[in-house]
């Protein structure tokens, strides 16, 4: 009967999603939302009941990881997982506790291995919610703890914290919380792991009053880490968000660590802030985003992610909005899946609407530079609080987004190497999740302070810096998901999707275009020892077309354009094959197919000009686009789309 009411509900939902898939290229009305809502809760409930009644299977452990104590994040992962599970569903409770308190002893009987950065710290802020849900007091369901799995989850909890959370490490000093360990993903969910777990002991009578290591209270630690976060989300919103920007495999684990923070905490101005903090990362995602693949220009995004549409968050929005990559099953989902906090009328307007939207430009001011003046130390990286340096432009069209970091030619040492670490610029097409062309060079794994880039509306020009480093040969990526075979024409590869064109161009050196290839099978490899470097945590299977260039120093120019504005492949064609390039000595000018004009200094002496203009990185707005505004360091932010409107305030 269970499994009959189960396909009955999907069966519903398969047929509410069709229905609405017949008009996704208009603004959803307000019935539509509340449909969209209920689809949502139950596609989060299905996360759940798809695996109803399995047993646990606990993933292997690495024992003696490089002398770091025994690798077990895929063993935590599946027991966490599991024990969601089962408690969520009230079945198999006995199985779910056991998987529970044999993890959590496995850990407080190896030391090493609770306090390894890749292993454990991630567990803790579950093992938090899990115990303020189903504990002796459970907001969702009493009891279905045991007595002695609650006792081993809070022991453990204990053991971490009391040496990991440090009350020297929540002051809010000259940084303004700029200051990040390891990298800004990690730091989040340590962050988040603090305090969620010391606000947790500060509840626990034979706890809150315990001293830690540093010789404060859970209370203490409980206070200070709740009035560093107040101060660490306002500064996002005020100055730019994220620096691991739109990381494919990292952006969600930051993103995530603050759902944590709103669903979990009892402190009106943190929760307020934690929820607007989400409110402006998904509008600033849903106005780049088509079909629920992320455009515009990333950070931290690794090779085989790089030609692929799918990202954690996108697996993230299916659950919220039914776009994106499907019924993605990992804990990672649980935070969006478990949170009751609520995406608004305006923000998935934006996100649903993309034919609405119509085309735009989108200006970002993003944090990434290095603070000046500080010593480097190993596994710290302090962001300049004031930001500057560096700007994510973005060109909106209902067929293509095309995006790059606008930024001086600096010396690598200038950045963050969160920042200046696999940085993306390109063009993401509609028609298939894959479909992107994008310049970039070859590298094993990593290169920072790749490329440099001048882009307005359409037209991209970037080049490799002269101050890359682990950055070779230059290189065009042209998917063959959602492209044609692209054509050469005076020196032109010119290639057609379902509503656009592109085409691309390497002034300088020779061409060869290789033709796809099944991509190799590669083994996920294991995090980096010593390092925050989880290297790259999607699966690509994406096959494309490799331009290779033979003056690696060369500029690459792309251009897009839609059907619309061009209806035929021969206008199209001969529109772009009469634009001038044109490089004397050490500058390339070039008038674009949208009418601009472009100064590039190939020898990287100058900023590049755009009709005259050198590019702006200080621009006076952190966030312009016609939906989401905001000056620079004024905490309001107006998102809007139509008649819907909400305003944020990272001051209040």
């Amino acid at each position: 009967m269970k499994h009959t009411l189960t396909l009955l509900a999907a069966l519903l939902l398969a047929m509410s999603g069709a229905l609405f898939a017949e008009d996704t290229r208009a603004s959803p009305t307000s019935d539509v939302i509340q449909q969209l809502r209920t689809e949502s809760a139950q596609r989060c409930d299905a996360f759940f009941r798809k695996q109803s009644g399995q047993p646990f299977a606990p993933a292997p452990i690495l024992k003696d990881w490089n002398n770091r104590g025994d690798f077990t994040r895929h063993y935590v992962q599946s027991a966490l997982l599991f024990a969601s599970r089962a408690l969520y569903l009230n079945e198999q409770i006995e199985e779910a506790n056991k998987a529970l308190s044999e993890m959590c002893q496995y850990h407080l009987d190896r030391p090493q291995t609770l306090l390894e950065i890749h292993s454990f710290p991630g567990a803790l802020r579950y093992l938090a919610q899990l115990a303020q849900f189903y504990g002796p007091d459970g907001t969702r369901g009493t009891g279905r703890l045991s007595p002695e799995t609650y006792r081993v989850m809070v022991a453990t909890m204990w053991e971490w914290a009391k040496v990991k959370s440090k009350m020297a490490a929540c002051v809010v000093d000259d940084s303004r919380t700029w200051t990040v360990t390891d990298s800004e993903n990690h730091h989040a969910n340590h962050f988040a792991s603090c305090w969620a777990v010391t606000a947790f002991l500060a509840r626990v009578p034979e706890y809150r009053d315990r001293k830690f290591d540093d010789g404060h209270t859970a209370k203490e630690h409980s206070a200070e880490w709740t009035a560093y976060l107040r101060e660490y989300l306002s500064e996002r919103g005020r100055k730019g968000m994220t620096v691991e920007i739109e990381s494919p495999s990292y952006a969600s684990a930051t993103l995530g660590a603050v759902y944590w923070l709103y669903e979990l905490s009892d402190d009106p101005v943190l929760k307020q802030r934690a929820s607007d903090y989400i409110t402006l990362y998904w509008a600033l995602w849903a106005q780049q985003q088509i079909d629920g693949v992320s455009g515009g220009a990333k950070a931290r995004c690794y090779p085989s992610s790089a030609k692929n549409g799918e990202s954690f968050v996108s697996r993230a929005a299916w659950y919220a909005l039914g776009i994106g990559s499907p019924e993605f099953m990992h804990l990672e989902m649980l935070p969006f899946i478990t949170s009751s906090w609520k995406m608004p009328d305006v923000v998935m307007d934006l996100a649903l609407d993309v034919k609405g939207r119509g085309s735009y430009e989108v200006t970002e001011r993003r944090p990434g530079m290095a603070k000046p003046g500080v010593e480097r130390k190993r596994g710290v990286s302090i962001a300049a609080p004031e930001g500057g340096g560096l700007v994510r432009y973005s060109y909106c069209t209902p067929e293509f987004i095309m995006g790059s970091l606008l930024c001086a030619a600096r010396p690598a040492s200038d950045w963050t190497t969160m920042s200046s670490q696999n940085r993306w610029h390109g063009v993401i097409i509609r028609g298939a999740m894959n479909a992107r062309i994008y310049p970039y060079c070859e590298t094993d794994h990593s290169s920072y302070n790749q490329q440099w880039a001048v882009q307005h509306k359409g037209t991209l020009i970037a080049q490799k810096l002269k101050t890359s480093q682990h950055a070779d040969g230059l290189r065009v990526w042209i998917s063959e998901a959602g492209l044609t075979a692209p054509v050469k024409e005076g020196g032109w590869y010119f290639t057609e999707a379902a509503g656009a064109w592109a085409a691309v161009r390497v002034p300088s050196g020779d061409t060869r275009l290789i033709p796809p290839s099944a991509p190799a099978k590669k083994k996920k490899p294991l995090p980096k020892a010593g390092t925050s470097d989880d290297g790259d945590t999607i699966d690509s299977d994406a096959n494309g077309w490799l331009l290779q260039c033979s003056d690696e120093w060369s500029p690459v120019i792309i251009e897009a354009a839609t059907k619309a504005e061009f209806p035929t492949s021969e206008a199209f064609r001969n529109a772009i094959l009469a634009l001038l390039v044109k490089s004397e000595g050490s500058r390339l000018t070039y008038s674009g197919i949208g009418g601009d004009r472009f100064t590039f200094y190939t020898d990287q002496t100058e900023r590049p000009r755009v009709n005259d203009v050198s590019v702006n990185l200080a621009p006076t707005r952190v966030y312009d686009s016609p939906f989401v505004q905001s000056d620079w360091k004024s905490g309001v932010v107006t998102i809007k789309k139509g008649d819907r409107k909400i305003v944020l305030n990272f001051n209040d």
